[in-house]
C-alpha cells in the first residue's frame, strides 16, 4: 500500500517530546528510520520523565535492551536506573499473581489487564509514569479481520482516561493489508512524529521519511535563513529524490527562496531532485516569474490554494 507522509493515525500530530501521561498516539511507519528516530526520542524522554518504560515484541523484535538500543542508534541510555527499560513478549507480561488471564496474550482484555498491573508496579517502584510501545497489529489481527484490534485499542484508550500510563502503538505499514491500516488509524485521534529540527516563535521544520525531505511551516525571513539553511543540510545526504512539504509556509522571503533553488541544484548535481509541494499560489507566481521554475533538480508539485 503506497504511504505518505502526513497525520498518519488521526487528524493531528504530536511530536515525541510533548508526550504526557495520558496520551495514546499512533506511530504509523514505513522506514526503519523513521521507526528509529521516534523511539530514540520516546526512550530519552522517558528517563527524564522518570518513566518506567515498556518495549512489547511480538514474534520478531529486539531480544533486549541493547538490541533496542543499537536499533535505535543508541549506545546507552544516559540516566538510566537499572531495570527502566524492559523488552518483553505479551507472554511475559505477567499479572501480580505471575500469570495471565486464561485466554492468554492475543485476548486483548487479558493483555490490557497485565499493563494495568505493569502501570501499578511501576508506580510502586518509584516511577511517575509508565510508557509503552510495541507493535501489536500484526498479533491482533487475522488477515483482514481487525475486530481484535479494535477491541484491544478502543480498552486501551479507557485506561489513560486516569492519566498514569502514555502508550505509542507502532504498526508497520509495510507489513499490513489496507483493513489492519485503516483499522489501526480509526482508533488513534493523534499521530507521533519526530521533534523539530527547527522550532522557534515563526518557524518550524520537521524531518519527513516516507517520503525523506521536511515539512516547512511559518515564516523564513532574514531571522530563520540560518535554521531553514541547517535543515536542508540535515537531509543533504539523503539518496534519491527529497519532498519539501510547504503548505504551512506563510510567509518566504526571496533570500529563503534562493536557499531551496541553491539545494535544488545541489541535488541535480547528484542527479536528484527537489520537489516542492503545498507551494501556496503566491510563492508559486513569484517562482515561475523569475523563471526558478527552470532550476535543475527542481520539481513542483500540487500548489496549496491560499
Amino acid at each position: 500500500m503506497a504511504h505518505t507522509d502526513g497525520a498518519r493515525g488521526g487528524g493531528s500530530r504530536i511530536p515525541v517530546g510533548e508526550l504526557r501521561p495520558g496520551d495514546h498516539v499512533a506511530l504509523l511507519h514505513a522506514s526503519d528510520e523513521e521507526r528509529a528516530a521516534v523511539l530514540r526520542g520516546f526512550l530519552l524522554g522517558g528517563v527524564a520523565e522518570e518513566h518506567k518504560i515498556l518495549y512489547l515484541v511480538h514474534a520478531e523484535g529486539p531480544d533486549g535492551p541493547r538490541e533496542l538500543l543499537r536499533e535505535c542508534g543508541l549506545a546507552a541510555l544516559p540516566g538510566a536506573s537499572e531495570g527502566q527499560l524492559q523488552v518483553l513478549r505479551p507472554a511475559d507480561l505477567a499479572q501480580p499473581s505471575g500469570e495471565l488471564a486464561p485466554a492468554g496474550p492475543r485476548d486483548p482484555a487479558a493483555l490490557l489487564g497485565s499493563l494495568r498491573a505493569a502501570a501499578e508496579r511501576a508506580r510502586g517502584e518509584g516511577y511517575r509514569a509508565l510508557r509503552v510501545t510495541g507493535d501489536l497489529c500484526t498479533a491482533l489481527c487475522d488477515g483482514r479481520d481487525a475486530s481484535r484490534l479494535l477491541r484491544y485499542e478502543a480498552l486501551l484508550a479507557e485506561e489513560f482516561d486516569h492519566g498514569g500510563t502514555l502508550a505509542v502503538c507502532q504498526c508497520d505499514a509495510r507489513r499490513c493489508d489496507t483493513a489492519a491500516l485503516d483499522a489501526f488509524a480509526s482508533v488513534h485521534p493523534r499521530s507521533v512524529e519526530v521533534d523539530p529540527l527547527v522550532r522557534t516563535a515563526e518557524l518550524v521544520v520537521v524531518r519527513t521519511f516516507d517520503p525523506p525531505g521536511l515539512r516547512i511551516e511559518g515564516v523564513v525571513d532574514t531571522a530563520s535563513h540560518r535554521h531553514l539553511r541547517d535543515a536542508l543540510q540535515s537531509v543533504a545526504s539523503v539518496r534519491g529524490d527529497v519532498r519539501l512539504e510547504m503548505s504551512g509556509v506563510e510567509f518566504l522571503d526571496l533570500a529563503g527562496l534562493r536557499l531551496l533553488m541553491t539545494f535544488a541544484r545541489a541535488r541535480a548535481a547528484r542527479h536528484c531532485t527537489v520537489e516542492l509541494t503545498g507551494v501556496p499560489s503566491h510563492l508559486l507566481h513569484v517562482i515561475t516569474l523569475i523563471g526558478w521554475d527552470r532550476t535543475p533538480g527542481l520539481r513542483l508539485g500540487a500548489a496549496h490554494a491560499c
